[in-house]
């Protein structure tokens, strides 16, 4: 019985499709950190448009990029097709579950972050003078929540 050997250059080829897969990963994740940035920030179709040409800019480039450096410029359609497989099926799992929580997660944060803020411009834009002195009550407050809580910290990580 005769066992056959798989030539080195088929396992090269096999690793830079799963390195192609990996980077269709990467890249679809990249996106995601531009569709979380847009639902933290309002952006009009020019933003969204431009956003989008610089992406795909950047997309070209690590494409060329990784292309050249691992496999000397050969174009080979099992490469793209690993990095599309690689995209898809990112998109299809990671992105559809983690991105909208991540959002509504974020909004939280920054509205509660920025909820002084909102008061003391509101506050200033009724009441001119007697709102600043409301805002630095505020401030004054926030400073104080804000020491308190980094002693927290601080004693917790002096005891680890």
């Amino acid at each position: 019985m005769q066992v056959r050997m798989v030539s080195a250059g088929i396992y090269e080829e096999l690793a830079l499709v799963c390195l192609f897969f990996l980077l269709g990963v990467f890249l679809a994740a990249c996106y995601d950190v531009l569709r979380i940035f847009r639902g933290l920030i309002p952006h009009g179709k020019l933003l969204v448009n431009l956003e989008d040409l610089f992406y795909w800019i950047y997309v070209a480039v690590v494409i060329f990029l990784m292309l050249y450096e691992k496999n000397d410029g050969q174009l080979r359609g099992y490469v793209f097709g690993g990095l599309l497989v690689g995209m898809v099926s990112y998109g299809c799992t990671f992105s559809r579950i983690c991105v909208p929580p991540v959002i509504r997660f974020l909004r939280r944060v920054l509205g509660i972050l920025l909820k002084p803020a909102r008061k003391c411009l509101n506050r200033l834009k009724l009441e001119g003078k007697k709102g600043t002195a409301y805002c630095e009550k505020v401030w004054t407050c926030q400073k104080k929540r804000l020491k308190k809580i980094w002693k927290l910290v601080k004693i917790g990580i002096c005891k680890l």
